[in-house]
């Protein structure tokens, strides 16, 4: 995050306060980015640099780094990076980004929360969505607790948890510091009247999010474009949790795996939405479902979505129970290609590509 402070403040009361050090610190390991109004020029004649001569000489010398170093960091931050002003106010101004210093520390300590509805596997899904320069910075973020996983719990309780931010956004400091420190990823789902469309909680969330206030940025979220994370594993992925098995278990999934490759080929919309997790069986209404598992009959395309229909029998057999609750789990053995050849797979106008999403979360980092 960028901090701006002018360069006055050096010169008043509020820098004389320890705090004030600690601004400082949290930008030393290159967590924040620290800029100056005007910009900062080494060893000129200024209030910062009388501010700096009070300083232990290490200490001195530290922070000059951070302030010669700032515009040139700020400079290779993400599209739409956030920034502050740390000014010298009885209280924050939240929604235009003006907060005293107590405030501005509070929000700059405070990690990245990224709310996600299953904190393994849409971490597993977020690492494979980044380039591995980007891996290794969202991971070296997570080990020094600069970004942290918020586990939801599924969608229902993530828009509870949000709402309760977004209706009161500047209510209290620590409101304002959540609010402003998140980034939130949902599934699309599928809407059981047509699965072509999200379902009806995915788009109440989605609304929620688009809601909060913009001041002084847009809460950063991302829906996806597919039903759920699941549905981005690569065909390498795949074979590989077929070859986890051998015998009738391992035809059995080489059965599944061929299925899905071929609907991904055939109907990429309905690859998209398949119920990857329970399979065809699972989207079918709890009548026809009933009636399939008693009489032991397959399913048929008057069964399905029409966004199904045109299956052959072997496939929809094929299809019918899902590839298990733990499927996401071999994200872990997609490579960043492969990964990225199935995300751009079918991707629709208007469908953001890995670096925009990816974006929206560093630009808060």
């Amino acid at each position: 995050m960028r901090v701006l402070i002018d360069a006055a403040f050096f010169a008043g009361p509020e820098a004389e306060d320890p705090a004030f050090l600690n601004l400082f610190a949290l930008a030393s390991d290159g967590r924040h980015v620290i800029l100056t109004r005007p910009a900062f020029v080494p060893r000129g004649p200024s209030a910062i640099e009388q501010w700096l001569s009070q300083l232990p000489t290490r200490t001195a010398a530290q922070f000059r780094q951070v302030l010669s170093q700032g515009p040139d960091a700020a400079a290779r931050m993400p599209a739409g990076a956030v920034g502050i002003t740390v000014a010298s106010l009885p209280s924050s101004d939240w929604s235009a980004g003006q907060l005293c210093l107590p405030d501005a520390l509070r929000l700059l300590q405070t990690p990245l929360g990224v709310m996600v509805e299953n904190r393994r596997a849409d971490w597993r899904f977020l690492l494979a969505l980044a380039p591995l320069a980007q891996r290794d910075h969202l991971r070296r973020a997570l080990d020094r607790g600069w970004l942290e996983i918020l586990h939801a719990g599924g969608l229902g309780e993530m828009k509870a948890w949000l709402k309760d931010l977004v209706e009161q956004p500047f209510a209290s400091a620590s409101n304002a510091a959540r609010l402003l420190r998140l980034w939130v990823m949902f599934d699309r789902d599928a809407d059981p009247a047509d699965r072509s469309q999200p379902s009806r909680a995915s788009l109440a969330m989605k609304d929620l999010c688009q809601s909060a206030p913009e001041r002084p940025w847009p809460l950063g979220h991302h829906q996806l474009d597919r039903r759920t994370i699941e549905n981005y594993l690569p065909e390498t992925a795949l074979r590989r949790w077929q070859s986890d098995k051998s015998g009738a278990e391992g035809t059995k999934r080489r059965k599944m795996a061929d299925a899905l490759c071929k609907l991904r080929r055939d109907k990429p919309q309905a690859a998209r939405q398949y119920n990857m997790k329970s399979g065809l069986l699972a989207d079918l209404s709890p009548a026809v479902r009933k009636e399939v598992e008693e009489k032991a009959r397959r399913i048929q395309d008057a069964d399905l979505d029409p966004l199904f229909h045109g299956l052959s029998d072997t496939d929809r057999g094929a299809l019918k129970n899902g590839f298990g609750k733990n499927i996401a789990a071999y994200l872990e053995h997609a490579s960043e290609a492969d990964f990225r050849r199935e995300f751009e797979r079918n991707r629709a106008p208007g469908e953001p590509d890995r670096e925009t999403i990816l974006n929206t979360l560093l630009a808060r980092l």
